[in-house]
């Protein structure tokens, strides 16, 4: 038997019950008897569908103009090289894929490559199951990088193989192949992707079908979703929202209305109805699915009586739903043929011929024969060398006319048949969790089994496979215990770290073995530290070491190390950096050179809080050597090179730090850590606010807090915020700038501020003091002096400090200037080599002295580094007491100096501060015409976004680009957006042809 290619949707006008077949379906039946292969086309990058495959006929589109003509834009569209998602939404049998098979009609005929997958119920445990069948990536492709992707998501590729990698970050290298892999066949045509029935998807497939609307918006590709209102998962849930904040365009199919129906059962019959026949569809609420199969009952059960001008029932009579109308036609099917068709329906809704053969206990060819009578009916198809329910309402129907106790039975022995066949695990365990009773210790081993399979790739699924193993365990059981720690590891690498702690905790407060005690509060830890949940953490760490005193020297380092990040983050960096001293002796006592580097990193995160920037950079950099000098691939893993650019960063090693954060993000994409991508890009993007590159800092600020929230990251958040606030109040854009810090805000009057909360001070206090509220201004940077001070954090003294000073002297708290003056002087001493951190404290001291020498030495320390802002605040300052001191002509030059950097930066308020100081010194300059970046054209265009242009002129994708350029694809989408909206172009091919034609980029 030769199986099609294409699964070919039901829709209104066809129906699963016709019994007699027209001349065309009797011959492709006798194709595929003789083992004919399907006659339509492929090509390596996707399907081409004729238009004869599925000709439209004018009743299938009964009632839906306005949203053919949608789609016919958007196809359109995408044949002139645009990009645009769709959404078609509404309950099952309303017609959306009769609407989406009119699309991809439309886009075969046009010439465009059509990809189609839809997701399965009975698949809701497979990652990537309907982008797999989409894409056709199989181990067994033709194509190699299909079939390369295929071994990914069998297992067998790098990203899943080492389970040292973050599970996360393997679902990210294979969302990455994939949006990749579709990008590329974007570049040499246009393409339709269509991804049926997201209602039933896994987390991955709505995953990447986020990732290929928000990273391919400029590549000719029409992403087109089916889906239902219900059920709807919170992952699909977000999926919309952020689709239609993206201006994607929903369709939702309401039901026909009655004149509709009427015209559908029109067609059906080629009569009108009468009253009587109109009375019963309208029991199907004008759903189109049910109006046919409807009408098409009725006239085979001979109920209609055709008259010379209409057609109307002879009874008032219906079935009470549409499964009662599929299970009634099931009769006139032969015995054989409806067993055959219940035990299909328990092993899925896309079934193997040898694994339905084996289950039922006969032979593949006995198969195939038994089920002509399905085929004829149109209950059935063939897609990929499976049988498939033409509709997944039939599906439904049969399997839920089988009692509950007998398809428990059969998911049960299904299971074990399959098993011995050697099936795939996950396969066997989807059976598992339907079928097994409490007490099947076998099903709990299986489950167990396809777990500890399924953990490194996708933690999700294992989470339901060991929850079922779980209830199916008898209370008391000794093996209870050992599956708590498996739920628990699995739980926190799936993301769900509330439910694993909480899980932990309810295992070390009862009774349980000894043997789970360690590895159950190692995990407790790591789970804790996840959520930044410090006490708890600290307390739990500290607990895990009195009560393991048997534990090993790395695995007490590893809790340390933990405990000092709680400590660090909660505010005491002190207690961090004692902790994080004895993590690394205890490493280096084991000979761990993977927890040593862990434990250097978490030291340098607490001493250069501290002001100990030399001491931070001198740890970060032994931490690289230990991890690549050589090689160590598990050291490797604790991202050595995202420490050492903070460090670099920090010290004012401004190129060095930016390289440096390249091969961090570089190495994350290699290892599959997108856990840590989020942190690595705002971190990126504050050091390109901080050097004044502030357009390619909004954009990796908007990619890298997107990318935020959907790890659910939030250490980096507040201070990305408030560099955003910082950079809308340069502007003038107050309105922006508060907009910014709406979620931030909060974090000003927290007993215990979040970790950044000093930067969100900043911003708001100069808010404050752009609205003439001095008074404001003072109290908000105040209270954080006080709150840094109390527990010797110095590393946002040169944010604070200066500052504070100018509003403290301008407000006659000389008192309090004088002390931040102290601190800050005596946090310089700790850092004699950092260039702005001892121009902070001159600023501080010749403020308070009012002593420009000490100011314009401030000046010439502050150029020695990029940072604006540190440059700019030193020349305002330094002028103003030049000024007040009798020396106007160096307070000009001054003032001019940091008008011209805030004009490079289009920080338009700001450098109007400056101009209206120099008019006081009676500087005239006149229309300085316009002095900020232009909105659109080539000068309007960042460096980044022109090195983004000249490589995607080229004809490399994002990822390719993000390659050349060590930044992350999200970035770089980003950056085209943005140069898309700046050229006035829509396409990838329209921006070459503008690159080709610029002498600006030559």
């Amino acid at each position: 038997m030769r199986f099609s290619r294409t699964r070919k949707r039901f829709g209104p006008s066809e129906s699963v019950f016709s019994v007699l077949p027209d001349a065309a379906a009797m011959r492709r039946l006798n194709r595929r008897r003789r083992g004919w292969p399907w006659r339509g086309r492929h090509s390596q990058t996707g399907r081409l569908y004729s238009s004869n495959m599925a000709s439209a006929t004018p009743d299938r589109l009964v009632g839906r103009q306005r949203e053919l003509a949608c789609v016919s834009a958007l196809v359109d569209g995408v044949v002139r090289g645009e990009a645009a998602t769709l959404l078609v939404e509404g309950e099952a049998g309303i017609g959306k894929s009769v609407l989406v098979r009119r699309a991809i009609e439309l886009a075969g005929d046009a010439g465009v490559v059509v990809f189609r997958g839809d997701a399965r119920p009975f698949e809701r445990t497979r990652p990537f199951g309907a982008i797999a069948r989409a894409l056709d990536l199989r181990v067994r492709s033709s194509d190699p990088r299909r079939a390369s992707i295929g071994r990914m998501l069998a297992g067998d590729g790098a990203a899943v193989e080492d389970k040292a990698v973050p599970s996360a970050g393997a679902r990210y290298r294979v969302v990455e192949e994939i949006v990749d892999l579709v990008e590329t066949t974007c570049a040499r045509a246009p393409a339709l992707m269509v991804l049926e029935d997201l209602h039933w998807a896994d987390e991955s497939t709505l995953v990447t079908f986020r990732s290929m609307a928000h990273e391919l918006s400029h590549v000719p590709l029409l992403l087109v979703g089916s889906l239902r209102p219900s059920p709807r998962s919170t992952e699909l849930d977000q999926l919309v929202d952020e689709s239609l904040l993206s201006a994607a365009r929903l369709i939702r199919l309401e039901s026909l209305a009655p004149g509709e129906v009427d015209t559908l059962v029109q067609a059906q019959l080629g009569l009108p109805p009468g009253a009587l026949l109109s009375s019963i569809v309208a029991k199907a609420a004008g759903n189109p699915l049910w109006v046919v199969e409807i009408v098409r009952s009725l006239t085979t059960e001979g109920w209609l009586r055709r008259g010379p001008a209409l057609a109307e029932a002879i009874a008032d009579e219906l079935p009470d739903s549409l499964h009662d109308l599929v299970v009634r036609r099931l009769r006139y099917l032969p015995a054989a043929a409806l067993d055959l068709l219940r035990i299909t329906a328990v092993l899925g809704d896309a079934v193997s011929v040898h694994d339905l053969a084996a289950v039922a206990g006969r032979s593949a060819v006995e198969v195939v024969s038994q089920l002509d009578e399905a085929f004829r009916a149109r209950l059935l198809d063939e897609h990929a060398d499976a049988l498939v329910f033409r509709h997944q309402l039939v599906h439904d129907a049969i399997y839920q006319d089988v009692p509950q106790p007998v398809r428990r039975a059969l998911h049960r022995d299904a299971a074990g048949i399959l098993a011995r066949t050697g099936a795939d695990l996950l396969q066997v365990a989807g059976h598992l969790v339907r079928g097994a009773a409490p007490g099947d210790l076998e099903a709990v081993s299986w489950l167990r089994q396809a777990a500890r399979e399924a953990t490194a790739a996708t933690p999700s699924v294992a989470v339901e496979l060991l929850r079922r193993a779980m209830a199916l365990l008898p209370a008391g059981h000794e093996d209870a215990d050992l599956l708590a720690v498996e739920l628990v590891e699995a739980l926190q690498r799936a993301g769900m770290v509330a439910e694993a702690s909480d899980l932990a905790e309810a295992v070390l407060g009862r009774a349980h073995r000894d043997d789970i005690d360690v590895p159950l509060r190692l995990a407790l830890v790591s789970a804790l530290s996840l959520q930044n949940r410090t006490s708890e953490l600290i307390q739990h760490a500290e607990a895990a070491l009195v009560q393991a005193p048997g534990l090993p020297a790395a695995e007490q380092a590893l809790v340390l190390v933990q405990a000092s990040y709680g400590r660090t983050f909660s505010g005491d960096f002190t207690g961090g950096e004692v902790t994080a001293r004895r993590a690394l002796d205890l490493a280096g006592r084991a000979d761990g050179r993977a927890m040593t580097v862990w434990s250097l990193g978490a030291m340098s995160v607490a001493v250069k809080t501290q002001g100990r920037y030399g001491e931070a950079l001198e740890l970060t950099q032994r931490a690289v050597a230990l991890a690549f000098d050589p090689l160590d691939s598990e050291a490797r893993l604790r991202h050595p090179h995202f420490f050492l650019a903070m460090a670099l960063s920090d010290s004012d090693l401004i190129d060095d730090a930016r390289r440096t954060y390249q091969l961090a993000v570089d190495e994350c994409e290699q290892l599959g850590s997108s856990w840590l991508l989020p942190d690595i890009l705002l971190l990126s993007a504050e050091l390109r606010f901080l050097a004044g590159e502030w357009g390619d800092a909004v954009t990796e600020l908007e990619s890298g807090l997107d990318l935020a929230q959907e790890h659910g990251q939030r250490i980096s958040v507040a201070q990305s915020r408030a560099y955003q606030a910082l950079m809308a109040a340069a502007k003038g854009d107050d309105q922006g700038a508060s907009a910014a810090l709406t979620d931030v805000e909060s974090e000003l009057t927290n007993d215990a501020p979040c970790y950044g909360a000093e930067v969100v001070a900043v911003a708001c206090s100069t808010l404050a003091e752009a609205r003439g509220e001095p008074g404001k201004a003072f109290q908000l940077l105040l209270r954080f002096w006080e709150y840094d001070s109390e527990r010797e954090i110095r590393y946002y003294h040169r944010y604070l400090g200066p500052s504070l000073v100018r509003l403290g002297l301008a407000l006659d708290r000389r008192d309090v200037a004088c002390r931040v003056t102290a601190g800050v002087e005596a946090g310089a001493a700790l850092a004699p080599e950092v260039p702005t951190v001892q121009s902070a404290a001159l600023r501080c001291r010749g403020l308070v002295g009012n002593d420009p020498e000490l100011l314009v030495e401030a000046v010439e320390l502050a150029r020695r580094s990029p940072r604006l802002l540190d440059h700019t605040g030193a020349c305002e300052d330094a002028a103003a007491v030049l000024t007040a001191t009798g020396q106007p002509a160096k307070a000009k030059e001054l003032l001019a100096e940091a008008q011209a950097r805030y004009e490079a930066v289009d920080a338009g308020a700001w450098a109007a501060r400056t101009a209206a100081g120099l008019r006081r010194l009676g500087v005239r300059q006149g229309s300085r015409g316009q002095r900020h970046r232009p909105s659109s054209g080539w000068e309007s265009l960042t460096p980044n976004e022109l090195a983004v242009c000249r490589l995607v002129a080229e004809g490399l994708t994002n990822r390719e680009v993000a390659r050349r350029l060590y930044v992350s694809p999200h970035t770089v989408n980003t950056h085209l957006r943005h140069v898309f909206q700046k050229l006035s172009v829509s396409t990838r091919t329209e921006l070459a042809g503008l690159v080709a034609r610029s002498s600006t980029l030559r």
